[in-house]
């Protein structure tokens, strides 16, 4: 009984040296040249320059890729307003590769001096000085901070009530339009390039008041109509008031 309880004492002491050494090497391998970092690459940015997301990453060359939180640099890259989302991946053994989704200019918001450009969710992008030639909807709102920093968004309830009136207006009626209004009483006004107002008010019954608001315009255009249209009222349900102008 003695002989065979020093034989498993010998096999479980050697099983524990080989876990040791397997440790050791395993340890010495992971931390080899061979998994230093030899190559960054970048995909999927436009205006956001390779030099910017490598240097929020924290992704050094040189560095042991395992060394790198791959999540944590992700989430220091989308810091940056223009970035959506960002990817970090290791290509063994020696790459790093970020993938980028920047977000899309969608409207453009006028807040007192400066003119914001933001995607469909609202994020400020970029506060311009003066409007160039920019081919985005327009709009105004009520009750926005004086300075809203890049990355942050507009006014949410005002934004997402005109973002569902601009997806869901056809081509040619959205051509015609030169600015969306949100109003104080949180209702949306459209302002059309001959100098018309929609009373659009809120998102209910969306389909019914763009089909009125197509016919009353084309009533226009076929002379069926006395005089200029001053606004068509479509908050209510039943029949759109018109008013003319004096």
């Amino acid at each position: 009984m003695k002989k065979k309880s020093n034989r498993n004492s010998r096999k479980i002491l050697l099983f524990l040296v080989l876990c040791l050494c397997g440790a050791v090497a395993c340890y010495y391998v992971l931390h080899s040249s061979i998994f230093d970092i030899a190559k960054i690459a970048v995909l999927g940015n436009e205006r956001v320059s390779n030099q910017e997301i490598i240097q929020l990453s924290g992704v050094n060359l040189g560095t042991n890729t395992f060394d790198i939180s791959t999540e944590a640099s992700a989430k220091a890259i989308e810091i940056i307003p223009w970035v959506k989302q960002a990817e970090v991946k290791r290509n063994w053994p020696d790459k790093i590769i970020i993938n980028i989704v920047e977000r899309l200019p969608w409207a453009i918001v006028v807040n007192q001096k400066d003119y914001l450009v933001v995607d469909d969710e609202g994020v400020c992008l970029q506060a311009l000085e003066k409007l160039s030639d920019i081919n985005l909807p327009v709009i105004t709102m009520v009750g926005l901070s004086p300075k809203i920093p890049e990355g942050q968004k507009v006014n949410t309830t005002g934004f997402e009530l005109v973002k569902s009136l601009i997806d869901a207006l056809p081509d040619d009626l959205a051509e015609s339009v030169s600015e969306y209004h949100y109003t104080e009483s949180q209702q949306v006004l459209v302002y059309t390039l001959d100098g018309i107002e929609i009373r659009l008010g809120d998102s209910e019954r969306l389909e019914d008041k763009i089909q009125i608001w197509r016919q009353v315009i084309k009533m226009q255009d076929e002379d069926k109509i006395q005089g200029r249209l001053e606004y068509i009222d479509l908050r209510y349900k039943g029949q759109p008031v018109i008013h003319y102008k004096q």
